[in-house]
């Protein structure tokens, strides 16, 4: 964990400048319905886009008093020199209160005592630390009865959060490995490509001992941001004035009513609206949001997920069905199964669990254990995706169902494939075993570990059941030979 902050620099970051007073009646009134925390990872070209993102929502939410979002940003010296939204053209790291038509720069040095007024910090916003650091300063300095977490940045569904001064990328299971169980939230989405998995809705899962959400939004693909607009429009409280175009179809949400899971499914359900208007506005933009995807998750049902699916990867084991299960897939660029790399099942094999489960269930060349865990397995991501929507290039996408991926790649893949080399070889991120060298892999995912004996032969989960499949003992993630197959 981190080591602790020297109480001489610390004192001397609090005595730079005076904190910023309350807001009238903090101390005494109760507690807010929600935070929304905006972590604004940004050094990178998100940098530009991200500011006009968060214009767009702070007019939509209108300061309704139910709801109260805490920016931290760190932008980058080469994208954009944009002040209008902040008041200021800076390169570093700040928090800030942001309101309708301003932006409060708030004092976090209790928090950041790197954050001295009249000071650039660059802050590395790929370090999980300041994840934490930002969430302990958000419940503190504005407590409410839920909190969220909202990511702004690029991913690619390994690394998150790419920071161009300090040269990383975060990791997924750093996040747990860093930010603790206390800064936990109730709801967290990511603005960010290729995170709808199961492996990272898993990794944080309620319960597992570190960071932790119970909801999470997500987008399996790439793209650009879902309508946080729309939604936020709609999230009023009785007796503040209605956003200017809201209608009676599509009716307001009280925040002290709105749970996690209300607040997902209407990201959801606005997201999917939003691309359908622009569409019918614009009929030359149908062509390129065809192959978006977004989801609302549970995560109290991920669990449940892994152990389905376990159960589904040592019956698939047990009865040599590697052949068959793998041409539910398909090879390569030749992919059947629904996938969210548009048809490249290389360094991002991304497949819907949905999908590949449900033909799984009704494969007579599966053996019938088989097909019966496939549909039990099935169940369980049904009720893990609470909420979802694929637009018309996802011809077999089911709302509520489809909308997740789990990594499944073409391992057999040799030099004559689209993107060279085994692809099973090529993900060296994908490993249950500490595998990072500070820059590279990192490694640690839970849903690859749990479960699971290294090197006893036996197949338990479904890491062991891709490395029993794949790995020929001279190749494998990272060059490792995990199970002695």
């Amino acid at each position: 964990m981190p080591a602790a902050i020297s109480a001489l620099v610390r004192a001397a970051a609090l005595a730079a400048f005076a904190p910023v007073a309350p807001f009238a009646g903090q101390a005494d009134a109760p507690a807010r319905p929600w935070t929304l925390l905006v972590y604004g990872a940004a050094d990178n070209n998100a940098d530009g886009p991200i500011l006009e993102f968060l214009d767009r929502v702070r007019k939509a939410l209108d300061d309704d008093p139910g709801m109260e979002l805490v920016l931290f940003l760190d932008r980058s010296e080469g994208f954009s020199d944009d002040a209008s939204l902040l008041g200021e053209d800076f390169t570093g790291a700040r928090v800030y209160r942001l309101r309708k038509d301003s932006a409060e720069l708030l004092d976090a040095s209790e928090h950041f005592p790197e954050m001295v007024a009249g000071e650039e910090w660059e802050a590395d916003s790929a370090h999980p630390e300041n994840v934490a650091r930002f969430i302990r300063f958000g419940k503190q300095r504005f407590p409410a009865q839920r909190y969220g977490l909202l990511i702004y940045s690029h991913a690619d569904g390994c690394t998150m959060c790419p920071d161009e001064q300090s040269g990383r990328d975060m990791r997924i299971p750093e996040l747990t490995d860093w930010v603790e169980e206390g800064e936990s939230v109730d709801f967290m989405a990511l603005e960010l490509c290729n995170m709808g998995g199961v492996e990272i809705a898993y990794q944080w899962r309620p319960g597992n001992g570190g960071f932790a959400a119970d909801v999470l939004v997500a987008i399996p693909n790439a793209g650009p941001p879902l309508d946080w607009d729309r939604a936020f429009a709609r999230i009023r409280t009785p007796g503040h004035a209605p956003a200017e175009d809201a209608t009676p179809d599509a009716p307001a949400l009280d925040p002290a009513r709105m749970t996690a899971v209300d607040f997902g499914e209407l990201v959801i359900e606005e997201g999917y609206l939003g691309r359908k208007a622009l569409a019918a506005r614009h009929p030359q933009e149908s062509q390129r949001i065809a192959h978006e995807a977004a989801a609302c998750y549970d995560l109290d049902a991920a669990e449940d997920v892994k152990v389905k699916v376990d159960r589904l990867a040592v019956a698939l084991a047990r009865t040599d069905a590697k052949e068959a299960f793998e041409g539910l897939r398909g090879p390569g660029d030749a992919a059947t199964v629904m996938n969210y790399v548009h048809g490249r099942l290389g360094d991002r094999p991304y497949v819907d669990l949905y999908d590949l489960l449900d033909r799984a269930a009704r494969c007579k060349e599966l053996a019938q254990d088989v097909r019966a865990a496939a549909e039990e397995a099935k169940r369980a991501v049904d009720r893990l995706v609470v909420a979802s929507f694929g637009m018309d290039g996802y011809t077999a996408f089911e709302p509520g169902r489809s909308g997740i991926f789990i990594v499944f790649p073409d391992g057999d893949a040799g030099d004559g494939s689209a993107h060279g080399g085994r692809a099973w070889a090529r993900l060296s991120w994908y490993t249950p075993l500490e595998a990072s060298d500070g820059v590279g892999p990192y490694g640690r995912w839970a849903f690859l570990r749990d479960g699971a004996t290294p090197e006893n032969g036996e197949v338990e989960n479904w890491f062991e059941l891709l490395d029993c499949w794949f790995d020929d003992a001279s190749q494998g993630p990272g060059g490792f030979n995990r199970y002695a197959w």
